[in-house]
């Protein structure tokens, strides 16, 4: 059995990195001064951050047991540890690729059937359901928070106009997911066009018909996954919950920071920007630098002096970004070695290299 070479951080997504980072540390000195934010945050109680740490941990905990509850719906019998393991190791990719989520969802979906053996359609078809789950709670979010800011404050109309933007971006996402796990004609007419642009681009290097066999195999499974889990709705209700549960840690964490630095940050602003900020991953825009900038500057325009926005801002992103990068990475690179050394129940394949 050839070994592949382990995962690793490339230069394209150190590059990435880079790039994101100058821009935070432009945007810093800049406009916001980092004498400033450097003392508030030698001024945070160590307590309350830390508590933020055990409330992302605990996120990552019912996040994972909602996806485990759709797998055992679907038949699909697995282990807590398994589950958790790739649940981490694909939010290395959430953390590196900027897409809307999709290469951490699908990472770890191949992982689990990698490992287990088990149909990858269905496990497709979970991955999805919880996506759908977890866009319609950043939905309801916006909706709220949009509501929260119209009713409290008087923003600009360029502010107003840009949250409906993210609104409708996100709504459309939502409505694009249900359509396409809904309807077995729209997929089909979708692998027909990657068909023929494979044909186009790689011309002979390719065997066609093998790669639409496949694919119209695991579309199969999938929408008979869509439609085993639509069909009995009483059984969503506990990954539902399980997912409000993490929605709610997670939100929990902003609060728990804002407190370190000694600020009771109001109900309404912290709801107003996290809805803000998760409609913007769901739909793709999200990635490091502009974030922090989206983020603090939203705080700032909500009245929260510039300093202490910053400052939650940064010490937020340590725990949700730089906590789960490296975490995520050493699982992931874990979860790739125990593939390669066959400790899975199915086929025994390696994880996709990162280059």
């Amino acid at each position: 059995m050839s070994v592949a070479p382990k995962p690793r951080l490339t230069r394209r997504i150190l590059l990435f990195v880079g790039i994101g980072l100058a821009v935070l540390v432009l945007y810093l000195y800049y406009y916001i001064g980092t004498v400033n934010v450097v003392d508030v945050i030698k001024h945070t109680n160590l307590f309350w951050y830390t508590s933020a740490f055990v409330a992302f941990l605990a996120s990552v905990l019912f996040y994972t047991l909602a996806w485990r509850s759709l797998l055992r719906n679907l038949d699909i019998k697995t282990k807590i540890r398994e589950v958790l393991l790739f649940a981490w190791a694909g939010m290395f990719f959430d953390s590196v690729v900027p897409d809307p989520g999709w290469s951490g969802d699908l990472s770890k979906a191949y992982m689990l059937s990698k490992s287990s053996g088990q149909e990858p359609g269905r496990i497709v078809a979970s991955v999805v359901s919880q996506k759908i789950i977890v866009t319609a709670v950043t939905v309801g979010s916006l909706i709220f928070g949009l509501a929260l800011l119209a009713l409290n404050y008087t923003p600009s109309s360029n502010v107003l106009l840009f949250v409906t933007v993210v609104l409708f971006l996100t709504v459309f996402s939502l409505f694009m997911i249900l359509y396409l796990s809904a309807n077995e004609k729209a997929t089909g007419k979708i692998l027909g066009w990657i068909v023929r642009a494979g044909c186009f681009v790689l011309r002979d290097r390719w065997n066609p018909q093998d790669f639409r066999e496949r694919a119209e195999q695991l579309l199969k499974r999938f929408h008979e996954g869509i439609r085993t889990l639509s069909a009995n709705p009483k059984a969503l209700a506990r990954p539902i919950s399980l997912s409000l549960l993490a929605w709610g840690f997670d939100i929990s964490i902003t609060f728990l920071t804002f407190a370190s630095l000694g600020y009771p940050a109001p109900v309404d602003k912290v709801l107003i920007v996290y809805a803000l900020t998760g409609s913007l991953q769901a739909v793709g825009v999200s990635f490091l630098g502009f974030t922090e900038i989206i983020v603090s500057g939203s705080y700032a325009l909500l009245g929260i002096p510039a300093a202490i926005s910053v400052s939650a801002t940064l010490l937020t992103r340590v725990v949700t970004l730089w906590f789960k990068l490296v975490v995520s990475y050493f699982v992931f690179q874990w979860a790739g070695i125990g593939l390669l050394l066959g400790k899975g129940q199915g086929t025994k394949t390696p994880l996709p290299n990162l280059s």
